[in-house]
């Protein structure tokens, strides 16, 4: 990612070197871009069934559809958390996030690391099905104090987070916090 280093596991410990660049959006540029195709396609079935087939009930019944997907599609767009940047020694750049030339919410701009309280662990479960694919996983978070945004820095699996989130920590000198730890059970 143009030249600039990421974390890297050397010996069962991870490494970052600053600069630091990060993408964590492509999970939802993914999601959004599904629902836009799904958007697409029912827009199309609408205007089949209206001008080709002349079947009107069908066309409202694909028009309530595309209505329902719509607002998903609305709902992902106001809800992702992705954001691309680069984390240096003094401060956060992160980039205007941008889906097929429409701007999406979320942070952008400079940022300085005295704005920032602490880097953040979040513990997500995976599916509980084993035929689903997925596990936990976890996201890192530079959690800004009021004012400023909070940022995804990384996305982990296997567990990996909690070292990563330490050494974020470490590195920016910021209290680490976990949030939804698994309980670990001991017999």
């Amino acid at each position: 990612m143009d030249g600039v280093p990421g974390p890297a596991l050397i010996g069962g410990h991870v490494a970052i070197t600053l600069p630091y660049r990060f993408d964590t959006s492509s999970v939802w540029r993914t999601i959004i871009k599904g629902a836009f195709g799904l958007n697409a396609l029912l827009g199309f079935c609408i205007l089949f069934a209206l001008l080709v087939q002349r079947q009107w009930k069908t066309a409202l019944g694909l028009l309530l559809m595309e209505m329902i997907v719509l607002g998903f599609t609305q709902m992902f767009i106001r809800f992702q958390e992705g954001s691309v940047g680069t984390l240096s020694s003094d401060g956060v750049v992160i980039e205007p996030n941008v889906l097929l030339g429409i701007p999406l919410p979320g942070p952008k701009g400079t940022y300085q690391l005295d704005r920032f309280s602490a880097v953040r662990v979040e513990f997500r479960s995976g599916p509980a099905r084993p035929e689903v694919q997925g596990g936990p996983n976890e996201v890192i978070w530079l959690v800004g104090k009021p004012g400023t945004p909070d940022i995804v820095l990384a996305l982990t699996y296997d567990g990996t987070g909690r070292a990563l989130g330490r050494e974020f920590g470490a590195l920016l000198t910021l209290p680490v916090e976990e949030v939804g730890a698994p309980k670990e059970i001991r017999l």
